[in-house]
């Protein structure tokens, strides 16, 4: 059997990120006027300062490994790198159609960054998913 290699996908700065989820659209130079939503998104990239963390990206029920009441296992890292903090937050919440009752639970197993959540909320209604 063949190893397949997935594209690997690095980021130097949260800016860098940043840049990659709205498609390098600039942030200065957009009138934000037509749209406030993403003025308020591009503010919120601008003066986002955290350091890249390693972050699972798809961490869900599915994709924890679980005996009785103990964690065993995290499955499933190819989505995994090195994203600001609350990346691990915004991504669990995004929830999947196959697994509807997660989104409550995230906050009790993430900590929760409902101003990033808010973010990604109107990033992904203008630019789609990651």
């Amino acid at each position: 059997m063949e190893a397949v290699q997935l594209p690997s996908i690095h980021f130097h700065t949260v800016r860098e990120f940043h840049e990659a989820l709205v498609d390098g659209m600039p942030w200065d130079t957009t009138d934000c006027t037509k749209v406030p939503d993403i003025g308020e998104l591009f503010a919120f990239y601008q003066q986002a300062d955290e350091k890249l963390v390693l972050t699972h990206g798809d961490l869900s029920s599915l994709n924890i490994l679980v005996r009785g009441d103990t964690v065993v296992g995290i499955v499933d890292w190819e989505t995994a790198g090195w994203f600001p903090a609350y990346w691990e937050y915004t991504t669990a919440k995004y929830v999947n159609p196959y697994n509807p009752f997660w989104e409550e639970p995230v906050d009790q197993f993430v900590t929760p960054r409902p101003e990033e959540w808010r973010m990604e909320t109107i990033r992904r209604r203008y630019f789609g998913d990651f």
